[in-house]
């Protein structure tokens, strides 16, 4: 698949993932240049919301159950804006034939590199995409914001 296919492939994965959250109630927002090497500004694939929680998603597909890899300056960007928007982050991978997965990201998995590496079988343990939505609006009807506390950095001192 060339990169030009690839990047088609994963805007269409977002498009039909906004869709179904916001058929199953939940608000949902597409960054409008997710996936276009932004400098200066980060935009996230996907931002949810429901009555006050958030969660913010990086978005893939993948034709086959594989591990997959965030690079430590795109988990970084992810983890500083859902800080500012008081967010949960998911990396939400659609799995040609076994529908979506969502695997939720926190600093600790972090590996020395500052990647975040995904394994096949953490993703084969994830949410699908029933259990997401039930999360989420669980979490906002329970007034829960997402948790700030979990995203902080290291130089914050919060745990």
């Amino acid at each position: 698949m060339s990169a030009t296919e690839g990047r088609a492939s994963g805007l269409r994965a977002e498009r039909e993932l906004a869709r179904k959250l916001w058929s199953r109630g939940l608000a949902v927002v597409r960054g409008p240049a997710s996936g276009a090497g932004a400098r200066r500004l980060f935009y996230p694939d996907l931002v949810v919301m429901y009555r006050g929680f958030v969660a913010v998603l990086e978005v893939k597909a993948r034709s086959r159950p594989e591990g997959i890899t965030l690079t430590a300056d795109r988990v970084s960007r992810l983890f500083e804006f859902a800080r500012r928007a008081g967010a949960r982050v998911f990396l939400a991978v659609k799995l040609r034939g076994a529908g979506w997965r969502f695997v939720e990201l926190e600093e600790g998995l972090r590996g020395p590199d500052g990647a975040v590496r995904v394994s096949a079988e953490q993703l084969r343990r994830g949410l699908d995409l029933e259990a997401f939505t039930r999360l989420v609006k669980a979490s906002g009807e329970l007034g829960l914001p997402g948790q700030p506390g979990k995203l902080s950095s290291p130089s914050s001192g919060r745990e």
